[in-house]
């Protein structure tokens, strides 16, 4: 029953379909945003399908997180299955078959080949010569001659499975043991893995202390980003820097099965120095909103009065280069303060602006299959070179008054041809 079983799923034609459904799923994934909240699928799919809601089937079969539902998972087993059981139970035996030399001794067998010739006379000398000069492989047997070249192109079916294979074997590793973590740290602060977005069944979240050292920005002369950069340190048991690298956008910072990349920035607020009327210095810090536009970001904040009914300030800033714009409450610019500056307006001449404190986002990312998905492609490269090579036989069977011979290969058929009539010349 189970060797059946095994029979049934060797079959190339089950795999392709296989493999058309998940392209077919996989398509699905790409137009369907994944891993999103029940509430945006339920504003956002509304439309009644069958008399219900889209959203409903969608989180119903779990289209909302294709790659994880069990029958994805399932779609993937049976499909290394079925390439397994090819590649056992056909392309290996297949290629123990062509190792084998064979030779046809009737003449009825050579009416099958591709090419074929006939001839008076043969000089097996000049013959053996010819086919090996060639690199073919060449055996005898009394009157009848078996050669053959490229055997290695037989392998290549079998690297096509097997690096197939090893690429589902890392996705599902990756899947299953990986996550992925986004974190907002601002500057100088110690943080750790917390906010998992995304986590496989048997992920374990490494308990590493980390450190933002710094956090800067290039610009451009225009005035925008060219490439933000981020100190990192890590840190041991004992609080001690076990590593250290600045990351920027493609250019992450490897460590064992954690990647950490560099994602974006922010503003998380604004710290200032007050004087209170003895003298003393008291340092606050005044929160702050983000506001998305087309082309830049933006972030608010109000500096409140301390004085009642008195005016309060609106501040605005567009990056973390140490400048904000004051406004007051009527949208009216008074003017630009960098860090270091005194406020010197009505009201807030006791203000100072010490720092624009910023934050960086990291993307911490754990894959356990990578190594085998990046070996499966490069299998996959190799595979490719190889089914270049042609596999092409030779058989030849000579009497005392005839001589017939004939060939054929799997590709390039049109060089065989070529080579095979010039054998002719060569050794008759």
């Amino acid at each position: 029953m189970i060797k059946r079983f095994f029979k049934y799923l060797a079959n190339l034609k089950l795999a392709i379909l296989i493999l058309l459904v998940i392209a077919i799923v996989t398509s699905l994934g790409s137009i369907i945003e994944q891993s999103k909240e029940i509430q945006f699928y339920q504003v956002n799919y509304s439309i009644p399908i069958f008399g219900l809601p889209l959203s409903k089937i969608i989180l119903f079969f779990g289209l909302n997180n294709i790659y994880g539902t069990w029958w994805f998972i399932l779609l993937l087993i049976l499909f290394g299955l079925s390439l397994g059981c090819c590649t056992f139970l056909q392309q290996l035996p297949t290629l123990k078959f062509s190792r084998r030399y064979y030779f046809y001794k009737q003449v009825t067998q050579y009416n099958k080949l591709s090419f074929k010739l006939n001839a008076a006379k043969v000089f097996p000398s000049h013959l053996s010569y010819t086919l090996l000069e060639k690199q073919y492989s060449l055996f005898q047997q009394s009157n009848s001659f078996y050669a053959y070249k490229g055997l290695i192109s037989r392998i290549g079916p079998i690297i096509v499975h097997f690096s197939i294979i090893c690429v589902l074997l890392g996705s599902a590793l990756g899947a299953l043991s990986g996550f992925t973590s986004q974190e907002l740290i601002p500057k100088t602060e110690l943080f750790h893995i917390q906010n998992t977005i995304k986590n496989g069944f048997f992920s374990m979240i490494p308990q590493k202390t980390f450190r933002v050292n710094d956090f800067w920005s290039i610009y451009t002369p225009t005035g925008s980003i060219r490439q933000f950069y981020t100190d990192i340190s890590i840190l041991n048991g004992s609080g001690l820097e076990s590593q250290r690298k600045t990351i920027s956008v493609n250019n992450p910072l490897l460590l064992g099965n954690l990647i950490i990349y560099q994602t974006d920035w922010g503003i998380l607020g604004l710290r200032l120095q007050y004087k209170n009327n003895d003298n003393s210095m008291l340092t606050i810090q005044l929160p702050i909103s983000k506001i998305n536009t087309s082309n830049q970001k933006i972030w608010l904040s109000s500096l409140p009065s301390l004085k009642k009914g008195a005016e309060s300030f609106v501040v605005l800033i567009k990056d973390n280069r140490g400048q904000m714009s004051l406004y007051n409450d009527n949208g009216k610019f008074i003017r630009n303060i960098n860090i270091g500056d005194n406020i010197f307006q009505r009201d807030f001449s006791n203000f100072k602006l010490i720092d624009i404190i910023s934050s960086t986002g990291i993307q911490i990312k754990s894959d356990p299959g990578i190594k085998l998905i990046y070996s499966g492609f490069f299998c996959l490269m190799i595979s490719s070179l190889i089914s270049y090579i042609s596999f092409s036989e030779f058989w030849l069977l000579y009497f005392p008054t005839r001589v017939i011979y004939g060939g054929r290969t799997n590709r390039a058929k049109v060089k065989f041809n070529l080579e095979f009539l010039k054998f002719k010349q060569s050794f008759l």
